[in-house]
Order: C-alpha cells, then sequence, then structure tokens
C-alpha cells in the first residue's frame, strides 16, 4: 500500500513540474515573439538580430501569384533596416503554441494593424543554450 501511494505522489510531483516548465517555456517563447514583432514594427533592426536564429527565414504566401517567397536572414534585416518592410504598430493574436520536446516550439498568430493587411503568422522557434530564437517565420498575407 505504501508503495502505490508513493508511486501515486511520484508521478503527481513528476507531471506538476512538467506543467511549470512548459509555463516558463511559454513566456519565453511569447517574450522572443514580442521582441520579433517589436523590432519589425519599429524597423530596429539591432533589436530584431539577437531574435534571429543564423538559419532564420521567411516563406511567405502570396494568394494573387499562387506561390511563395523564401527570404533569408540578412535579405530580411535589410528590408526591415530600410522600411521595405514593417515601420507600424500591430497587434497580435496567440492563436496556438506547441511545443516539440524541450527545444522546439511552433505559434500560430494574427497580427493585425488598422487599414493593412491582416497577416497569419505560423512561427518556428528554436532553443539553444537555454534562449529562444525564431527560426522560420512562414507568413499568409489575408484579404
Amino acid at each position: 500500500m505504501k508503495t502505490k501511494i508513493l508511486a501515486v505522489i511520484t508521478i503527481f510531483t513528476l507531471f506538476s513540474c512538467q506543467s511549470n516548465a512548459q509555463n516558463n517555456d511559454t513566456k519565453g517563447v511569447k517574450s522572443t515573439l514580442q521582441s520579433y514583432i517589436n523590432a519589425g514594427d519599429t524597423n530596429n533592426a539591432k533589436k530584431l538580430e539577437p531574435n534571429l536564429h543564423p538559419d532564420f527565414r521567411v516563406v511567405l504566401y502570396d494568394n494573387k501569384k499562387d506561390a511563395t517567397s523564401i527570404l533569408n536572414r540578412s535579405t530580411y534585416i535589410s528590408f526591415i533596416e530600410t522600411k521595405k518592410f514593417g515601420g507600424y504598430k500591430r497587434t497580435a493574436t496567440y492563436e496556438d503554441i506547441q511545443f516539440i520536446g524541450n527545444h522546439m516550439a511552433s505559434v500560430k498568430i494574427t497580427l493585425t494593424s488598422p487599414g493593412k493587411p491582416t497577416l497569419k503568422n505560423f512561427y518556428s522557434l528554436v532553443k539553444i543554450k537555454n534562449k529562444w530564437t525564431v527560426i522560420q517565420d512562414y507568413v499568409i498575407l489575408i484579404p
């Protein structure tokens, strides 16, 4: 009987610890994405760069052309820096956050701004050396 009670307590403790770790990761992922989004909104390439994984890319789906465009890290940074992209405040609505193990996450967000197209973003993040970075931003413009 003592063994069963001990087993139940052990399992409960493990699940409690895992739940707390998940909550901390959600905060870290959201913090990274908020910094990433804010840097774009203010065209601040210096603040953007630390949030980007070295292999970062943007995949943009164009409804009109039924095609995708892919931008690598340096091209995206230059588009933010030269104000080809960004420069206006957007509101982020988090729709889903999925964790793949302890070091990867997939996040679905809708970005809105008055007078601008709505963006549906699917972000992929990776956690290396206890730091979350965005490795991919898959974007669809919603008319």
